[in-house]
């Protein structure tokens, strides 16, 4: 891949990340039950590390 494919996924991974971190953390826990929440949560994490890695680690191939 290329070095600025790289960095737009890296820059989408981390948005996407920002809006899971959000839901997870500051959804209503009346409606929603604790499983999705906690997801939200880790899948936010995941994604943000995996964007950080694509957007500064493999761009300096």
């Amino acid at each position: 891949m290329s070095k600025n494919t790289c960095r737009m996924i890296g820059m989408i991974m981390m948005i996407l990340s920002v809006f899971l971190l959000i839901g997870g953390l500051y959804l209503p826990q009346t409606d929603i039950p604790d499983g999705i929440t906690s997801a939200c949560t880790v899948s936010g994490l995941l994604l943000l590390i995996t964007g950080i890695i694509f957007y500064k680690i493999l761009k300096n191939e």
